[in-house]
């Protein structure tokens, strides 16, 4: 397996930590080691802090790490023991193989080996299966009868052998039946070969033995035998017992694949790729994540809003793109979002279509439509309860948040529809305590214990890869919101209706969704200090801004803490990095969802902070003549604020405001 690793790290320059997806880059590799950089080891160079900007990790090193983890076959980071250092690095460098696959352990980020099964691998050379498959096409022989038809056991056997390569290659199905398309297809192709190489493609095993041959080019035949021998007996079991397949098992087997790949020119004699270029880098590509293996895309935060924007007006809505390039930033920023606004507005729909076109429907199990009741009193009817037989009886999020812990690299959106019918304080305040418990854990982003093992069969934390949305009515029938929910989501209005908007019906063309990977959504910072590494002059200018609006704030207690301070930076930061948003836009947005909605009252106090929050977002003062005027509020700093405090003051002179439309 060594040399498979070491050529593995002479061709990948770039390893994302699986958690955090923090950069590792390979910069140099010798006979020893590899020296690896860090954006943290890079910083401490430049600082003076460090010699050099690497780290040399030694090949023995490596090799340690990895016979810890075949040890236990699935491997969080503290069954990396004698290699603890360097676990998450390990961990993610093991993952570009494309037999080593990413998932959780006792809710923890974990790779494991992939399995197969003997019978994913041919029984008998190509030659033995293609003859038999002129027996059938010409002697009319029954592959299902083989048994009754040839009477000497060698031949039945050898039979038996050519048969299953035949079903692996799709010519015959589980009940050995004929597939006559492809019979026909392969008897009238002029080159059989491109059909049977077009059927390779299908099966899983031969892939990863396609995959895997760049890593071993340099390596003579025998040599290449042993790693792709090694490599089966580690991950095929039998398919008749559970046991791992036996070394003479494994030989003969692996032998077969690659006299396949070489029959059908896939190899030369030598077992290298002969369409060496193109198999290279469908290798780093496809082995850098689970996420490329399942068709995921990994695209810039503008193409995503692009694409986003236009599933959705394919579908007949429409919404300003700023207010999808905001809902994806929102969710960046933090993994909660409430999305208000009267009847009618298309919330609901709007999350749909916004999490289908990434991807994410109900019948792959990554969306979730959970109708909140008016009589929820605590997280039971959420999260689950033990019965009177004692066991515990799932809710709809715990089985979501399941789902989303062995898929770590896709994510998963739950809409909690009409979520202020009911008091939020009441069955969410668990989930909004442990979405505040993240937490750095031996380089691993982790959340506290959300239901334990006593009431559940195993611990459940919250994933990183699960984004709650809620949507919410102001009205007699619903409940307000405390500052303990306000301070820990965005809360996004919408109440613009567009009904003119028809080009859907005759311009627009089909949209397709595009599979994107849990990284386009994920948030990089956890901690202030871990943006302002990276935008020292872009958070000292927003911390300015926010104290200003504290002082505002301050006469009715309302101003921001250290968590709203923070998420603002984020927020800003995010769009400062995808350009997506100038720096007064961004702020604009935040003034919005993040500090408007604490302001709420009848006396004089809350009269004088509108109108000093008006002057703060038009620098000018507040004219009570011209409160119905809004037209002149696009060349203001902040305009959208500014049309809010106008609405909010409006509200005033019937005796109490507040943000909601329904107060």
């Amino acid at each position: 397996m060594e040399p498979v690793l070491i050529n593995l790290s002479k061709k990948v320059t770039e390893i994302k930590t699986i958690s955090t997806q923090k950069s590792n880059w390979i910069t140099r590799v010798d006979e020893e080691g590899i020296y690896v950089e860090t954006e943290s080891s890079r910083e401490k160079h430049q600082n003076g802090e460090k010699e050099s900007p690497w780290e040399y990790i030694t090949f023995e090193f490596i090799m340690q790490g990895w016979k810890e983890f075949i040890k236990v076959r699935t491997a969080t980071q503290s069954d990396f023991i004698k290699t603890k250092g360097r676990s998450s690095f390990l961990m993610a460098f093991f993952s570009q193989l494309p037999f080593v696959g990413v998932t959780t352990k006792d809710t923890k980020v974990a790779i494991t080996l992939k399995e197969f099964t003997t019978d994913q691998l041919p029984e008998g050379n190509i030659e033995l299966t293609l003859s038999f498959l002129d027996e059938i096409i010409k002697d009319n022989v029954d592959p299902r009868k083989i048994n009754s038809i040839f009477k000497e056991e060698k031949i039945i056997r050898l039979k038996s052998r050519a048969r299953q390569g035949l079903k692996l290659l799709g010519f015959l199905n589980e009940k050995h039946e004929l597939n006559k398309a492809l019979i026909n297809e392969y008897q009238t192709k002029s080159d059989s070969k491109v059909i049977l190489r077009n059927q390779i493609t299908k099966l899983d095993y031969f892939n990863l033995v396609r995959r895997l041959l760049p890593l071993t080019e340099n390596l003579q035949k025998q040599d290449k035998l042993k790693c792709f021998k090694g490599i089966g007996m580690l991950i095929v079991r039998s398919s008749l017992k559970d046991n791992l397949m036996k070394e003479s098992v494994a030989e003969y087997r692996t032998r077969n694949i690659l006299s396949w790949l070489q029959e059908l020119d896939i190899v030369d004699e030598e077992w290298d790729l002969i369409n060496q270029e193109n198999e290279i880098e469908y290798v780093i590509n496809s082995g850098a994540s689970i996420a490329q293996e399942d068709g995921q895309k990994l695209l810039s935060a503008n193409e995503v809003v692009t694409h986003i924007d236009k599933y959705i007006k394919s579908k007949g809505f429409y919404y300003e793109k700023e207010e999808i390039i905001n809902l994806f930033l929102a969710l960046k920023t933090k993994p909660f979002v409430i999305l208000s606004g009267i009847s009618g507005t298309g919330k609901t729909k709007i999350v749909q279509w916004f999490s289908e076109s990434i991807g994410a429907t109900e019948s792959n199990g990554q969306f979730k439509l959970i109708p909140v009741r008016p009589d929820w009193n605590d997280g039971s009817d959420l999260l689950g309860y033990r019965d009177i037989k004692g066991d515990f009886v799932e809710g709809p999020l715990t089985k979501v948040i399941k789902e989303a812990m062995v898929n770590p690299t896709l994510p998963y959106i739950v809409l909690l529809d009409e979520m202020n019918l009911a008091r939020v304080e009441y069955y969410f305040s668990d989930i909004l305590s442990v979405m505040e418990s993240r937490r750095w854990e031996d380089g691993e982003l982790v959340t506290s214990i959300l239901i334990s093992d006593e009431i559940a069969e195993t611990n459940i934390s919250l994933p990183l890869n699960l984004y709650i949305i809620g949507t919410v009515n102001m009205d007699e029938t619903t409940h307000p919101f405390s500052k303990k929910v306000l301070d820990r989501a965005n809360t996004i209005e919408f109440n613009e209706i567009h009904l003119d908007f028809l080009d859907f019906l005759n311009e627009l063309p089909e949209i397709s969704p595009i599979k994107i990977g849990n990284r386009t959504l994920l948030g990089e910072y956890l901690h202030l200090k871990d943006v302002y590494v990276e935008n020292p002059e872009l958070i000292e200018k927003t911390t300015k801004e926010l104290v200003r609006l504290n002082e505002i704030l301050k006469p009715i207690g309302a101003q921001v803490g250290y968590r709203v301070r923070d998420e603002i930076c984020f927020y800003i930061a995010y769009s400062q990095a995808a350009n997506l948003f100038s720096f007064e836009q961004a702020l604009d947005r935040c003034i919005l969802q993040k500090i408007l909605p604490r302001v709420a009252g009848s006396d004089t106090r809350v009269e004088e902070v509108l109108n000093n929050l008006y002057k703060f977002c038009t620098n000018r003062l507040f004219d009570e003549d011209g409160l119905l005027d809004m037209g002149d509020l696009r060349n203001v700093k902040f305009p959208k604020s500014a049309r809010k405090v106008i609405e909010m003051r409006r509200r005033l002179y019937d005796g109490f405001t507040s943000f909601w439309l329904g107060s």
